[in-house]
């Protein structure tokens, strides 16, 4: 359990690292709160062993901690029992679909993100008249108890949804199944599952109405294990574990998740520091153009700044997030607006830099506010003959 780690941490003294602790060092358990209901994220198998994306993660995390997969102890997690598992030291973590949402911060503390998704629909393939929210007034749509998602459809887009609420999204999708409800709304790449489990009869929507990120949870002001699993979550995407998770278990279904997030410094610990050396000025007007020609819309001038090598995954990352090019919104947010500061320019090298930049949108209507939230970039810019070029670039959203 966790103080048993905590202990034995100050015990000996030390700080993991990619090999955790050395070969010879006493193993211990770990308890994980995990869905045991969620296809291509997290299913228990009957024969007591789970599997799926978030199985992986987190037996990646164990291993980085120190801790093999035989050693680890799954605790069911449902949605409403997330934190009190974690109060009360039943769990050392949760990774479990887990989105990471200011209210949810008061409580807990977040390791990652690790999985970028969107709140969308589940209905029935033979279902033609729901392809929106919006058509959900006068229906029914199913969620799980503890999940936001109804609330979310009937405050901002059916006043008029009738909701029902039960313990298990599988549920929710059996009654889906017998025609008792229209819908079951939650996210998208667990939508995504259960309709790769029955292709011939359900269907995903495909109009997400939010942008949520999973997180790690740990109990509240853990900063030692939130900052310990946030660069276990670093390394399974440098090291490409990720996306071979990603491979292994959700594309499967047919489902194409967003790239892998900006996996930011623990929030409960964050600090900022100043470069005491000042950036080459060449440098500075280099990042000050690409924001200025995102900014006017200049997207041959912006191209040119861009390493060759990075420009289409730059500009897919743009278009991504940017308002007027998401084609899954559509004309709602066709007048809406965007803003690009620098907010910090570090150099690390002769030829070689960071910077962090926010993004802010404005005439976003209301109802899409938690789908196009404010974004913290961070680019990295190397210098190529003798000019300075962006050469990636990784977004995260910001919460309000």
């Amino acid at each position: 359990m966790k103080r048993s780690i905590q202990a034995v941490g100050l015990a000996i003294g030390v700080v993991l690292a990619a090999c955790a602790y050395p070969a010879d060092y006493p193993p211990w358990t770990l308890s994980i709160g995990i869905k045991f209901d969620q296809p291509g994220l997290s299913v228990m198998g009957e024969d007591g062993i789970p599997h799926g994306f978030d199985i992986d993660t987190a037996i990646y995390i164990a291993k980085y901690l120190g801790v093999d997969a035989e050693r680890i102890s799954w605790l069911e997690a449902p949605s409403n029992r997330r934190e009190a598992l974690l109060d009360s030291g039943e769990v050392d973590f949760v990774v479990a679909s887990y989105s990471i949402t200011a209210d949810r911060q008061q409580a807990v503390s977040f390791a990652g993100p690790y999985l970028l998704a969107g709140q969308d629909l589940l209905v029935r393939r033979d279902e033609a008249h729901i392809d929106r929210p919006e058509a959900l007034d006068g229906r029914t749509v199913c969620t799980g108890d503890g999940s936001t998602s109804a609330d979310k459809i009937k405050r901002d887009f059916a006043t008029r949804v009738r909701v029902t609420v039960e313990e298990a999204y599988s549920i929710c999708v059996d009654e889906l199944l017998e025609g008792e409800v229209d819908a079951v709304s939650t996210d998208d790449v667990i939508l995504a599952g259960f309709a790769a489990q029955h292709p011939n009869e359900l269907r995903v929507v495909g109009h997400p109405i939010t942008r949520e990120r999973y997180g790690v949870g740990v109990e509240k002001g853990d900063t030692i294990l939130q900052s310990k699993i946030t660069h276990a979550i670093q390394a399974m995407i440098a090291d490409g574990s990720w996306a071979r998770a990603v491979a292994a278990n959700i594309e499967p279904s047919g489902y194409r998740p967003l790239p892998a997030p900006l996996v930011f410094n623990p929030p409960d610990t964050r600090t900022t520091s100043n470069n005491p050396t000042s950036p080459d000025p060449t440098l500075t007007e280099a990042v000050g153009q690409l924001a200025a020609t995102a900014n006017a819309r200049q997207w041959q001038s912006f191209a040119a700044l861009v390493c060759p090598e990075a420009l289409a995954a730059v500009n897919a990352l743009v278009m991504q997030y940017t308002p007027q090019y998401d084609g899954r919104i559509g004309p709602e947010v066709e007048d809406a607006g965007f803003t690009t500061t620098i907010t910090g320019i570090t150099q690390t090298g002769p030829d070689s830099a960071t910077f962090l930049a926010h993004e802010s949108f404005t005439n976003v209507p209301a109802k899409y506010r938690q789908y196009f939230k404010d974004i913290d970039y961070t680019g990295t810019m190397a210098r190529r003959g003798g000019a300075w070029k962006l050469c990636g670039l990784a977004a995260d959203f910001v919460e309000p």
